[in-house]
């Protein structure tokens, strides 16, 4: 998934907040749990698993586990 994908998936900038995207990949993650899609569950967590290795790429660690 590219970063332009995974941005469009969560609704957030390059100056959207880490703790903004998180807040917004819980709600849409659980939403999508409880009464969704898992196919947009998994879309959801990929946007938020590729947004995540960037991150550590620009900090210079590696992703969590």
């Amino acid at each position: 998934m590219t970063e332009q994908e995974a941005r469009q998936i969560l609704g957030v900038t390059e100056e959207t907040p880490w703790e903004e995207i998180m807040r917004k990949y819980n709600t849409m993650f659980e939403n999508n749990a409880k009464n969704g899609s898992f196919y947009l569950q998994s879309k959801v967590h990929r946007a938020k698993e590729c947004l995540e290795s960037l991150k550590a790429k620009d900090q210079g660690t590696a992703p969590p586990t």
